[in-house]
C-alpha cells in the first residue's frame, strides 16, 4: 500500500507541474524546435522571457528539461523525450470528454505538434 501511495504522490507533483497551458506550450516548443534559450522560447510561446525562465525552471526542477550554458546563454533542451507524446495522448482525451474543444480543433492542434509547427494563437 506505501508504494501505490508514493507514486500516486509523484503522478500528482508531475500533473501539477505540467498543468500550466504556458509549460505544456512550452514543451511542444522544445519538441518541434529542439533547443531553445529564453528569448527564442518566449517569442514562440507568447509569453515575456521573464515568466518563461520561471516556467523552464519549474519543468527543470522536475528534471523534465535541461539546461546547459553557452557564455552567458542558458539553451534548454527536452530531457524526458516521451513527454510530447504522453501530452498527445492527452489531446485526444480532451477532445473526447471537453465540449469546449471540437474534435476537428483538436486533430488540428494534434496535427501542428506533430508537424512540428507553432500553434497559431488562439
Amino acid at each position: 500500500m506505501p508504494n501505490r501511495r508514493l507514486v500516486a504522490k509523484e503522478l500528482g507533483s508531475l500533473l501539477k507541474v505540467i498543468s500550466n497551458p504556458d509549460r505544456i506550450l512550452i514543451v511542444h516548443a522544445l519538441a518541434a524546435n529542439g533547443e531553445s534559450d529564453v528569448n527564442d522560447m518566449a517569442a514562440r510561446v507568447g509569453i515575456s522571457p521573464t515568466r518563461t525562465s520561471q516556467h523552464l525552471g519549474m519543468l527543470r526542477a522536475f528534471q523534465l528539461v535541461s539546461e546547459r550554458s553557452e557564455g552567458r546563454r542558458r539553451v534548454y533542451s527536452l530531457a524526458v523525450d516521451a513527454l510530447p507524446d504522453w501530452l498527445m495522448q492527452g489531446v485526444d482525451f480532451v477532445a473526447d470528454r471537453v465540449g469546449e474543444v471540437s474534435a476537428q480543433r483538436a486533430r488540428d492542434a494534434k496535427a501542428a505538434w506533430l508537424e512540428g509547427s507553432n500553434l497559431p494563437p488562439e
